[in-house]
């Protein structure tokens, strides 16, 4: 799959951050055809399941402290759904089948009020995304003036965000420009 003249990647989280929007965006630039080499690589990616259960372990650990228990004791609830598991896995196989080496990521926007999960309703940030962006010093955008409610970057969302190069208000030269939507 040659559709990159780069292998940098810088994606644009002003609408915040989910698995979801994170493929969504992925998904908006890639071709619909794949060849049975693009399969294999994706099929067989060694280092998308580095990267994922990197991501699944800052998550275990933010759940775990946001919970006071241990990792044994920790489970996931809306994190360990089937689709944010396999959304995890297949963002870092399509960026290792695209060739991407490195990425780099705009701060996100967080959000405001509260989010209704299993745990009842949560402040945002919800305190597994809060931990995760202290814990690994991730830079937040400040909600603008308007009236935006609710949870843009989930507690997948901001673990994504530590499998990044690093982060930058502009995207870097040469590099393919990704962008969340509001979903």
């Amino acid at each position: 799959m040659a559709i990159l003249t780069t292998m940098k990647l810088w994606l644009d989280c002003t609408n915040g951050l989910t698995s979801a929007k994170f493929l969504d965006a992925i998904a908006r630039v890639l071709p619909n055809t794949r060849s049975w080499h693009d399969v294999q690589r994706f099929m067989n990616s060694n280092r998308a399941q580095q990267q994922a259960e990197a991501v699944f372990e800052v998550l275990a650990h933010a759940e775990a402290a946001a919970h006071e228990t241990t990792l044994d004791k920790m489970h996931f609830h809306e994190v360990g759904r089937l689709q944010n598991l396999t959304n995890v896995l297949g963002i870092f196989a399509v960026l290792d089948m695209m060739g991407i080496e490195e990425w780099y990521a705009s701060p996100p926007i967080i959000g405001n009020g509260t989010v209704t999960c299993s745990h009842g309703e949560l402040p945002i940030p919800a305190p597994a995304t809060a931990r995760i962006i202290e814990t690994h010093n991730i830079p937040i955008t400040s909600v603008p003036d308007t009236p935006i409610v609710g949870e843009l970057t989930t507690p997948t969302g901001a673990a994504l965000l530590t499998q990044a190069s690093g982060f930058l208000a502009e995207p870097p030269k040469d590099a393919l420009i990704l962008r969340t939507e509001v979903r």
